[in-house]
């Protein structure tokens, strides 16, 4: 049986230290010293934020919400740099001992942060600065906390050399410095093996989609930084870079097509069996504009297991989505969908809720989908 492996980047490939290690350095630096708990971060990625891009203006926003419960402060700037200087200044009061995101429910389309704020959460930050703070995350021109985490994950030379922007502050790439290898040798030749057809797929920032003619002005290569750092850079990557590409050329918010939009998944599994990232992104926008499948889908074999590895949620309901479309249209498609947990008990807890199969490390799973009785295991 032919198989289309899809992998997660952060928390199944890697683990993103860098990422942990750059949110911590932006918040404090907007808010000054203070500790964020894992498990805040945890339940952020449980709810379905699994950005760091959205958690941190999230988190910014609740420490100052908090902050400003208990000591309103007037004429603050509507300038979000200027703001955190001034709160910090004026805080009169103890630091929040524990935050929290209030809870609300993820829009289709839409990123996180933006949801908070046109739901009218964190009222007591006046409006304008609430907005500057929580909208437009992923605008390197616009977001401080954008800009202040990038220069974190890359480092200072390589944040200006990716936006041709001067760096507003020196910092090292956290990115280099504190993400770690999930894989040894041993487990990625096993992922490896003929029968496998390997795609990464990841919210994380990247290069263009390979064959692609264009500037790679303001796409951050993060992505392909991981693959590297595991020894799989020679597999197709379906990543934010990517998706912003094809939604350029369209007109679209890149947001409708990161995960959990069946797009991402789709779009991973048809680079996994050809190769061709461009090709993919093309054919999937045609069926994303049509709500069908075209021609090019027919380089599929007509019967495949899909199966996504997955530390969230997210990329879990991109690929079922995805799976149920391709089934739909006549492929004989059975998914299997597997959790990586890393020892991580609020995320096991999570896939146990939706009755998803897990693990708490690469040698058990790779176990798993190596056992000759896998095709008799239950598949969604």
């Amino acid at each position: 049986m032919n198989r289309v492996i899809l992998l997660d980047v952060d928390g199944v490939l890697v683990h993103p230290g860098g990422y942990r290690a750059a949110l911590r350095s932006t918040v404090q630096r907007l808010v000054g010293d203070f500790k964020i708990e894992e498990d805040l971060l945890a339940d952020l990625e449980k709810r379905g934020i699994s950005s760091e891009w959205d958690m941190s203006p999230l988190i910014v926003a609740a420490y100052w919400d908090d902050v400003l419960v208990r000591q309103p402060m007037k004429n603050l700037s509507n300038d979000v740099a200027i703001a955190a200087n001034q709160i910090q200044f004026q805080r009169s009061v103890d630091v929040p001992q524990q935050l929290s995101v209030p809870e609300f429910g993820l829009v289709t389309g839409q990123y996180p942060a933006e949801t908070a704020f046109q739901a009218g959460y964190y009222s007591r930050i006046p409006e304008a600065l609430r907005k500057n703070l929580l909208t437009e995350s992923r605008n390197v021109h616009r977001s401080v906390t954008f800009r202040t985490f990038q220069h974190f994950t890359l480092g200072s030379k390589n944040y200006e050399a990716t936006y041709r922007l001067p760096a507003e502050f020196e910092a090292e790439s956290f990115l280099l410095t504190e993400d770690k290898s999930n894989l040894n040798v041993e487990i990625r030749e096993r992922l490896k093996r003929p029968g496998n057809h390997l795609a990464a797929f990841t919210a994380r920032p990247s290069g263009l989609p390979n064959g692609a003619d264009g500037v790679s002005h303001g796409y951050a290569p993060e992505a392909e930084l991981a693959l590297k750092l595991v020894g799989m850079e020679d597999i197709p990557l379906m990543a934010f870079g990517k998706l912003e590409y094809i939604a350029r050329q369209h007109g679209l918010e890149p947001a409708v097509l990161v995960k959990p939009s069946p797009f991402q998944a789709l779009a991973a599994t048809f680079a996994a069996w050809t190769g061709d990232e461009l090709s993919a992104l093309q054919a999937t926008y045609e069926w994303h504009r049509s709500n069908e499948l075209n021609a090019r889908f027919g380089v599929l074999p007509d019967s495949f297991d899909l199966i996504v590895v997955e530390d969230t949620m997210g990329g879990i309901f991109s690929t079922l989505s995805a799976g149920q479309i391709l089934n739909d249209a006549g492929f004989k498609v059975r998914i299997f969908p597997i959790g990586l947990t890393c020892g991580s008990k609020s995320k096991a807890e999570n896939f146990e809720k939706n009755r998803v199969i897990h693990f708490e490390d690469w040698k058990l799973l790779i176990d798993y989908l190596e056992n000759p009785n896998l095709s008799t295991h239950h598949s969604v």
